[in-house]
């Protein structure tokens, strides 16, 4: 099996943005808008890093922390390697931040909109949602 037969399978295609954003779309021919949705998914996130949003991990004793770890799951690698180079982990210090609130809610939006775009990826390689 080759990698262009691999690239025909929407399954597939829509794991490389959870690598980097809008990379599957770059593969699909999309160059303009995996661009932009880099960009955006990108500024997102590091606004969220500067304005000391914290980075949650899956067994935090709240459960909303919890839930707030899924949403930033969404960002893939970028997660993974915030996750385990400690940047911005919750702690006391991070919590009682001034921007806390504000930067964590950009660290998940970015997560989902790294979500949607993958199930973007999707619905374009199946055909469901056609660009001219």
């Amino acid at each position: 099996m080759d990698f262009k037969s691999l690239l025909k399978n929407p399954y597939i295609i829509s794991l490389p943005t959870l690598i980097v954003p809008g990379l599957s779309h770059f593969l699909l021919g999309k160059k303009v808008r995996a661009v932009i949705f880099f960009v955006v998914v990108l500024t997102t996130f590091l606004l969220g890093i500067f304005l000391n949003g914290g980075i949650f991990f899956l067994k935090e004793s709240n459960w909303l922390y919890s839930l707030a770890s899924f949403g930033e799951m969404g960002m893939g690698l970028t997660y993974l390697i915030c996750l385990l180079s400690g940047l911005n982990r919750t702690s006391p210090e991070i919590i009682s931040s001034l921007m806390f609130g504000y930067g964590t809610t950009f660290l998940i939006s970015a997560g989902l909109m790294n979500m949607l775009l993958m199930m973007d990826a999707f619905d374009i390689a199946i055909g469901r949602k056609v660009y001219e």
